[in-house]
């Protein structure tokens, strides 16, 4: 659904502007949107694509709302998320959960006219009698075991219920695949650059989508010029299955028993060794697919993707080489 008199955002405050996404919507309003001003709210102030104005806090911090109403933003973007895996749940959840809601409380206090916030495909879980292509319409089941996907399922529900007592403001998720792309770097990137051999969970060679960070600001900025609402899937209609993933790493891929593979992620996480650094509740993600089709934004804004999967990826592992040459 789209606004009928949508006009293009002119003052953005954005949560977790230094990080990847924040950066890469930061460059694309420079790019397309060179007179809007942009307000930046992160922990550390970026190291490029900077805004015009930035506030260095959490956004749990009881002066968030005052900080965000002073810049009177006609749209909202919240990306900032723990995406890097912690050993703290209880820190976790506050980041991720107990910061949206901080957002949110903003958000009714600033009344912008566009709310944006940033999810992940990861709220479709990865489930046996998943559909060959998950629409928007297909049910949110996060696994419960990853934090990440789980925390992004709640505040999913959060923003659907603000979306509901608040139909003045153009409310909006992105709903985004594994994101890639040359200088992408997170404990994803390292993991899939680092392995030695690609396993595969009791030989099944599950898909994977992978969507390029530039490709995610544009139709990030596609969104909000529409002031379209509700969830939108970001990721090209290709997939990679773990075999040729593994064949674009040049790494062997080997069969393993799910319930070793994720036997051996739990201990390796609990004992803190070294090289695998990532939660074991992400095992679950790797054993069945949660492909998503993008049809909504590309035949609703007219979107179209300049990156596939399979090119995305190839430059996160072309920049890795350049970087260690």
């Amino acid at each position: 659904m789209t606004s009928p008199a949508a006009t293009p955002p002119t003052r953005l405050a954005i949560t977790g502007s230094s990080g990847l996404y924040g950066r890469a919507v930061i460059a694309e309003i420079r790019r397309t949107l060179p007179e809007a001003r942009v307000l930046g709210i992160d922990l550390q102030p970026s190291d490029g694509d900077e805004p015009d104005e930035f506030w260095r806090g959490s956004i749990t911090a009881p002066t968030l709302p005052d900080v965000i109403v002073r810049f009177a933003p006609d749209t909202i973007l919240h990306l900032a998320f723990a995406v890097q895996p912690g050993r703290d749940a209880a820190a976790m959840r506050a980041a991720n959960v107990d910061g949206a809601r901080a957002v949110l409380d903003a958000a009714d206090a600033a009344r912008p006219r566009r709310l944006l916030v940033a999810s992940s495909a990861t709220v479709y879980g990865a489930w046996p009698d998943n559909p060959p292509a998950c629409a928007e319409s297909a049910p949110l089941r996060p696994l419960s075991g990853y934090y990440y996907s789980a925390h992004k399922g709640i505040v999913e529900r959060m923003v659907r219920e603000f979306a509901e007592a608040r139909p003045e403001i153009a409310v909006s998720l992105t709903r985004s695949a594994i994101v890639c792309g040359r200088g992408v770097k997170n404990f994803l990137s390292d993991y899939f650059l680092g392995v030695p051999v690609l396993f595969l969970p009791d030989g099944r060679d599950t898909p994977l989508q992978f969507v390029h960070r530039d490709d995610l600001a544009r139709a990030t900025l596609a969104i909000l010029r529409a002031s379209a609402r509700g969830p939108f899937n970001v990721a090209p209609e290709d997939a990679l299955t773990h075999r040729e993933i593994a064949a674009a790493l040049g790494v062997p891929a080997m069969s393993m028993p799910y319930a070793v593979m994720a036997a051996v992620g739990r201990i390796w996480w609990t004992l803190r060794l070294p090289w695998l650094a990532t939660p074991p509740g992400l095992a679950g993600y790797v054993r069945h697919p949660w492909v998503m089709t993008s049809r909504r934004l590309c035949d609703e804004l007219g979107f179209a993707f300049e990156h596939s999967s399979a090119s995305a990826f190839r430059e996160l592992v072309a920049g890795d080489v350049q970087r260690r040459r």
